[in-house]
């Protein structure tokens, strides 16, 4: 019986995947919130990045094995690093709303958390079609869609904030919020991240 082969290319889905339940529980929580049920969404979204960081050490394992690695070596790592930053900053807001014993959701958090998920939606299904990146142009496609939505989030970014600091009085709750707006963005930032690197594996194969 011949040895299944290790594919980078579908560990990397399952890197985008868990990235893409993650927001979609962040985005839930935000649209439901119920301080009851927050603890028990926090260990889902950490079990979730723990499921990445085992993914991420497998593939370091193989990659120092293999011989020949489909793509370069340090494109695999850095993809990889990627993904896991957007993983751990989903982790990292769900963390904090219970740190900072959040009681309440600011309605304007819900389009930063919606322009999340539908990026991090974008982000794995440039990864469902890596695999065939040099003759396929739907990945070109949706890396242009990532870059779209990175700079609508720019924009909501701007807007939450300059409202937060027109309109909150309460000094604890500005320092809250601005940390909770800041992670979302970083992790849009990092979508559009890997989204560019994948664009540069593409130029460099082509």
């Amino acid at each position: 019986m011949k040895k299944e082969t290790y594919n980078y290319f579908d560990e990397f889905i399952k890197l985008s995947d868990c990235i893409v339940k993650s927001a979609e529980i962040l985005r839930d929580t935000f649209d439901n919130f119920d301080i009851q049920k927050l603890e028990a969404k926090t260990a889902e979204v950490h079990g979730l990045e723990n499921d990445a960081d085992e993914i991420i050490h497998l593939l370091r394992n193989y990659l120092i094995k293999d011989f020949l690695p489909p793509i370069d070596r340090e494109d695999i790592v850095l993809i990889g690093n990627k993904l896991d930053d957007i993983e751990d900053s989903i982790d990292e807001i769900m963390i904090n709303l219970k740190i900072f014993n959040v009681t309440e959701i600011r309605s304007d958090v819900d389009l930063l958390a919606d322009i999340l998920m539908k990026t991090a939606n974008s982000v794995k299904e440039i990864f469902m079609d890596f695999k065939n990146f040099k003759r396929n142009d739907e990945t070109r496609r949706k890396i242009i869609e990532v870059n779209e939505l990175e700079e609508q989030g720019d924009r909501e970014y701007e807007n939450v904030m300059t409202n937060l600091y027109k309109n909150e009085k309460n000094a604890i709750n500005l320092m809250k919020w601005t940390s909770i707006y800041g992670w979302i963005e970083d992790a849009i930032d990092y979508c559009e991240q890997v989204s560019d690197c994948v664009e540069n594996v593409i130029l460099k194969n082509s």
